[in-house]
């Protein structure tokens, strides 16, 4: 059994119970969502995505040369991944909210959470372990991204306009997951295999708390707003 695959193996118990069973997809599913809780969702992905390409770019400053393929991995990433928040900023003009409004909502305890772990990872840690950050990740972003998108445009009315975000991310994370597990077979194992694996269920834990922060909450100015239309 490959390194990734022992990672999958290890964090699957930690999948199901913070993502799978997590009470804002269950309520996607339910047709119980709302457009505040789509704009909640991509103000608080905007707070996580803007750090991403800096916590790649800072891992890669402490990758020595003994470790000269995993820094050109982190620094290819940093470039994949810089700028993506701004596709959030554009799924939320085109919801209609006024955006240097909206993303002064300060991020919640989820995301908060998800990015202080990577800097800590990166400035202080094992930078190695981002690789089990980056395969939750991308896992999600290839695995349920593209579902949301499209459940958020056919059942509840939401514009294909607003779902750049999800849509591209379908799309990007295909291939940052096959980029992500070719990585994690090369460095991610040894003495590196606990930490990564750690990081990876510590993401599924404060990406899931992102969630339910979603599902708990309202309006990006928190004033509530009106339901988008619901499934038949």
């Amino acid at each position: 059994m490959g390194v990734y695959a022992q990672l999958i193996d290890a964090t699957r118990e930690d999948y199901a119970r913070h993502i799978v069973d997590n009470p804002l997809l269950r309520m996607l599913a339910e047709g119980r969502v709302t457009q505040a809780h789509y704009v909640a969702y991509l103000i608080q992905t905007y707070h996580l995505v803007r750090h991403t390409s800096r916590t790649l770019a800072l891992a890669a400053s402490r990758c020595d040369d003994d470790r000269r393929g995993l820094r050109a991995w982190f620094i290819e990433q940093a470039g994949e991944e810089h700028g993506h928040e701004l596709f959030c900023l554009k799924d939320l003009r085109h919801m209609g909210v006024d955006v240097s409004r909206g993303v002064r909502r300060p991020p919640g305890p989820g995301a908060s959470g998800l990015f202080a772990q990577n800097y800590f990872l990166a400035s202080h840690g094992n930078p190695a372990a981002i690789l089990g950050v980056a395969s939750a990740t991308e896992g999600m972003g290839a695995q349920i991204a593209g579902s949301m998108a499209q459940v958020l445009v056919q059942r509840y009315g939401i514009p294909e306009q607003a779902v750049t975000f999800l849509r591209s991310h379908a799309g990007f994370d295909q291939r940052h997951l096959e980029d992500a597990r070719r990585a994690i077979d090369s460095w991610g194992g040894g003495e590196n295999f606990d930490d990564v694996v750690q990081a990876r269920r510590l993401t599924f834990h404060h990406y899931g708390q992102m969630f339910r922060d979603v599902a708990a909450g309202d309006g990006a100015d928190g004033s509530p707003r009106r339901d988008v239309a619901r499934a038949a």
